[in-house]
């Protein structure tokens, strides 16, 4: 059964949040920041979508909008492999949470049930919100290997962000699987921290059959911009108190982001 949304328990949801968070941070204060999450549509994920787990797990992760973002919604964007399938939905409230992905996203987005680029997406939210430039040209992609594994065709460039345009930004990043560009991320998370974006990657790794990530591992372990949370059961991860999804989620190295 899908989760059903009630608002007054995700408001509490939220405030659960807004503690632990002011706990581990050691301060009463929660900074702003813009939210944006972001779902993987490749082929591989296709079952969790239709049997409305990754809606729950849309659910459940909802309270933080409603922590970070002062309108209290959320970015929604998609991705599979290539540039043309990298896309933003639209907003997500706890209004609008309940069947967001049967209605907005299966069958639906550009490239539903292909293949897994992490890069293009990633560099449609540095857009998005205001990190890099809006359309800016693409850096080929280096030698034979880069042209056999990147399908979308060229790497996202490296480009200064707009002054003044970049707004604090958190990312809650959901995959099934490993990425077919992962130099290209690598490159971009490099890019993120050598100019000190104010954006941060939660990437929630929901892996039902028993594979892990050891790209995101080391992307976690090598850069201070992003972490890695694994669910290896996502039916059971949803069902857990707030309190035990607050632990997992809430890493140090998150908190001293938010209270830079």
């Amino acid at each position: 059964m899908p989760l059903k949304v009630d608002l007054s328990k995700m408001e509490e949801s939220k405030n659960k949040l807004s503690l632990s968070l002011k706990k581990r941070g050691g301060t009463l204060r929660v900074p702003s920041a813009e939210v944006g999450f972001v779902i993987d549509v490749s082929g591989s994920y296709d079952d969790e979508h239709r049997d409305g787990l990754t809606n729950d797990l849309l659910v459940r992760l909802t309270p933080w909008a409603m922590v970070f973002d002062p309108d209290q919604q959320a970015d929604v964007f998609t991705f599979s492999n290539g540039a043309a399938h990298a896309h933003h939905v639209g907003m997500v409230t706890p209004a609008t949470v309940e069947g967001y992905v049967a209605k907005n996203i299966i069958g639906k987005v550009p490239g539903y049930g292909y293949g897994t680029d992490y890069s293009y997406v990633t560099r449609l939210t540095l857009q998005h919100f205001g990190w890099v430039a809006a359309g800016s040209a693409p850096q080929k992609s280096g030698g034979l290997l880069g042209g056999m594994f990147n399908r979308g065709g060229s790497a996202p460039a490296a480009t200064a962000a707009p002054t003044g345009a970049g707004r604090k930004t958190l990312i809650l990043f959901n995959t099934d699987g490993a990425s077919s560009d992962e130099g290209q991320m690598e490159a971009l998370l490099q890019e993120m921290q050598d100019k000190n974006y104010g954006v941060y990657i939660m990437f929630i790794g929901v892996s039902n059959q028993g594979g892990g990530f050891p790209f995101l591992k080391r992307m976690a372990d090598k850069f201070d911009n992003c972490g890695l949370t694994v669910i290896r059961d996502v039916k059971a991860w949803v069902q857990k108190t707030d309190e035990e999804i607050n632990d997992e989620l809430i890493t140090d190295e998150l908190v001293k982001w938010m209270m830079a």
